[in-house]
């Protein structure tokens, strides 16, 4: 069972080493030089409005804040987050875990029937919240952000334990009459092209393993973030097919993520109804 964590520490760690002393001058930055679009905006009928800011203004990796105004009044910082352009995906709804700030949420969905639902963070619950009813399908925009990512060390894996090892056993020993649970060998698997995505016991965390269809370098400041595309269940109706963010801070070793390469990563899912 993964936990539920409100905060994002870690994926302000991407880019400052102590988020904290740096928060305040990003949202100052996001309202001097940031900008909004109608569709990221709400207006509640007691003349509340919440909106989303970001900068910079065009690129696929930015800043962003939830901000808020009462009667008119001056807008008002909510939340503030790293701002991830997806790829579109479409999802049934599972499930909604709001954040005690109304503007955030985890959602829980699924790109097929009967398979595992991905679960992601989204800063625009407060202007999607009528339309995340579960078993509804819509089109989401989802990334992801490397908390860490270096070039795949492993091509085998050796399992010696498990419902998948019990398995192999059980075949090897139907097909070597006389030998006895002692004479299993041990099973190797080839890791070698896999698209793994496993859940960590944080909710909207995973773990990856996948090799990366694309690189694309963006200037964050001084630093460099790679925007990968990575794809999962590709022998499924649906598959999921993802921007990857991870900036070179993150990249074990100077690594410098290339066309084809393989990947461990573990990342954060971020996502949002189409816009």
């Amino acid at each position: 069972m993964s936990t539920f964590v409100e905060g994002l520490g870690d994926a302000w760690r991407t880019l400052f080493d102590d988020p904290k002393q740096h928060i305040d001058n990003v949202i100052a930055q996001i309202l001097a030089e940031g900008g909004s679009r109608d569709c990221w905006k709400r207006m509640y009928d007691d003349g509340t409005e919440k909106l989303v800011m970001a900068w910079p203004a065009e690129s696929a990796f930015r800043l962003g804040a939830v901000m808020k105004a009462e009667g008119g009044r001056h807008y008002r910082p909510v939340s503030c987050f790293p701002l991830l352009e997806g790829l579109p995906n479409d999802m049934t709804v599972e499930s909604v875990y709001p954040w005690t700030s109304g503007a955030e949420a985890y959602v829980s969905a699924r790109c097929n029937e009967n398979a595992e639902p991905l679960q992601f963070y989204t800063p625009f619950f407060f202007r999607d919240e009528s339309c995340l009813t579960e078993g509804v399908r819509h089109t989401f925009l989802v990334a992801g952000l490397a908390y860490g990512v270096r070039r795949a060390l492993l091509d085998d894996l050796t399992i010696t334990e498990g419902a998948q090892y019990e398995e192999f056993a059980s075949k090897w020993l139907e097909h070597n009459p006389g030998k006895n649970r002692l004479d299993v060998p041990q099973l190797t698997v080839s890791l070698r092209g896999s698209r793994i995505l496993s859940a960590s016991d944080r909710v909207g965390e995973y773990q990856v393993r996948v090799p990366v269809t694309s690189v694309e370098p963006i200037k964050m400041g001084e630093d460099t973030v790679y925007m990968m595309i990575v794809e999962f269940g590709l022998n499924t109706p649906n598959p999921l097919r993802i921007p990857l963010y991870a900036t070179d801070r993150v990249c074990l070793r100077g690594y410098v993520p290339q066309a084809g390469d393989e990947i461990d990563a573990i990342v954060w899912l971020q996502g949002r109804i189409t816009d």
